[in-house]
Parts: C-alpha cells; sequence; structure tokens
C-alpha cells in the first residue's frame, strides 16, 4: 500500500516582488522529493495553492494521499465549503490536477505554520528561500 504525505508551502515577498512555492514528499516516513520554484507579480495565497497543485501533479498513483498546509485559505476552500471567490484560474488547474491523480483516498489537513512540525518548516524555508531567486519565473 502506497501512502503519500505532503506537505506543502508558499510565501511572496513584496518588497522582491517574488513569490515561491515548495513540498516535500514523505514515504514511509522518508522524505523522498523536495520541490521549490520561484514566480514574480504574484500573491501569497496564489502561491500557497500552486504548491499543492504542483504537489498533486507529481503524484500519479496511490493508495492514499495526506496533504497538509498551513494556509486556512487553501484548506478552509477545499474542505470547509468556503467560496472560491479570487484566483479562479488557479483553482480551475487544482480540479484538473485533483481529477488526473489515481488515487482513491485524498484528505488535505490543516497544519499549524511556524510551529513544531519539522516538515511545515522545512517547506517554509524552501518557499522563502524561492522568493530569493534571482531568477524570475513564471
Amino acid at each position: 500500500m502506497s501512502t503519500y504525505y505532503i506537505y506543502t508551502d508558499g510565501a511572496y515577498s513584496r518588497n522582491r516582488d517574488l513569490g515561491g512555492i515548495a513540498f516535500l514528499i514523505i514515504k514511509e516516513d522518508k522524505v523522498i522529493a523536495e520541490f521549490n520554484k520561484t514566480f514574480s507579480h504574484t500573491t501569497n495565497n496564489r502561491m500557497e495553492l500552486y504548491a499543492v497543485i504542483y504537489a498533486l501533479q507529481s503524484i500519479k498513483k496511490a493508495d492514499k494521499i495526506i496533504v497538509f498546509s498551513d494556509s486556512m485559505y487553501v484548506i478552509g476552500c477545499i474542505t470547509l465549503g468556503w467560496k472560491r471567490k479570487k484566483n479562479i484560474d488557479l483553482w480551475n488547474e487544482f480540479d484538473s490536477a485533483f481529477s488526473k491523480v489515481d488515487c482513491p483516498n485524498i484528505k488535505f489537513k490543516h497544519v499549524k505554520g511556524h510551529s513544531t512540525n519539522i516538515y511545515n518548516n522545512r517547506c517554509d524555508s524552501l518557499a522563502v528561500e524561492a522568493t530569493y531567486s534571482l531568477r524570475k519565473i513564471g
């Protein structure tokens, strides 16, 4: 049985006008993938959502996936029925990525940001690191 635990995070620096996303994929208590990417002219909420989209796109098949995010915007819209009023283009991309994952059991959970969770803290570091990139992508 393949269970993947995915931690995602997004960051945005207004001073640099750069955003960053990051995710970790954990399987059998081992980090099997780390990813981060830089974006320009964006927002923090877009980065949080993009991190989830990129993470879902990286998994093709699994028995179970649990996605952790410290963004109440993302978790609220996915699990609590919050209205998707902004970033409709990304929500459409999320729906597409979600539907393409061959997994019967995908759950989304909130994790407290900037706390003691080592995986969330690593994602935060990777996302912030991406906001310092000299390459402007996106």
